[in-house]
């Protein structure tokens, strides 16, 4: 498990990316797609020992982070994928369910990726000596690293929509207004959920990853 010594290469990959986004044209039809160099999960934290001072963490991939509409509605994801910065291509699928208010499902299917926007990292990690991680979603050997990732995802149910996930451990300086993982999705079509305070708040979260 590694959570440090790629993330200097993984920031650079990243921006590299960035940089030849725009003229990137598009790859040989006769190529077949690669793995992304990224990869998400959304996971859900099981900490080990004393909860407000654990000794390490379990990482499982079915996590359930969610976010709120202002009429109290909330969209709950589930699900993984992966990115890939210079051609902006995106990979990935879960489930979504939306609830209203009094918490009745009022829509639920399947959500995919469609496009990567762009990511942010963040330096820090848990910082905690002898910290244990289990569950170790990435490949062997692969890094662990804090940031924002913006989608783009299509829901099955109808609609596309941008999905914003976010990784933010203990020992990551907050940006203003946040204090842990989160996500928000707003859609073509008027939903707009991007209350994430009582997410913040549980242990489902989000973790990146670099092959």
């Amino acid at each position: 498990m590694r959570r440090s010594a790629c993330v200097a290469t993984t920031a650079a990959a990243a921006l590299v990316g960035l940089a030849v986004v725009a003229g990137v044209g598009g790859g040989s039809a006769a190529q077949a797609p690669t793995a992304p160099p990224f990869t998400f999960f959304l996971t859900h934290y099981a900490l080990i020992g004393d909860a407000n001072n654990p000794t390490g963490v379990r990482y499982s991939s079915t996590g359930a982070p969610f976010a709120k509409a202002r009429d109290g509605s909330r969209i709950t994801f589930t699900g993984q994928g992966g990115w890939d910065p210079a051609t902006r291509r995106a990979t990935g699928s879960g489930s979504y369910v939306i609830r209203n208010a009094a918490g009745a499902v009022r829509t639920r299917g399947t959500w995919t990726a469609t496009q990567f926007i762009d990511f942010r990292q963040l330096a820090g990690w848990w910082d905690t000596a002898n910290f244990k991680e289990e569950g170790w979603q990435g490949p062997p050997g692969s890094a662990s690293f804090s940031g924002f990732l913006r989608l783009r995802v299509a829901l099955s149910a109808g609609g596309r929509g941008v999905l914003r996930l976010w990784c933010l451990m203990p020992g990551v300086p907050k940006p203003k207004g946040h204090a842990g993982d989160g996500l928000s999705f707003v859609s073509r079509g008027g939903l707009r959920f991007t209350d994430f305070r009582a997410q913040e708040r549980t242990l489902e979260g989000v973790m990146f990853y670099s092959r």
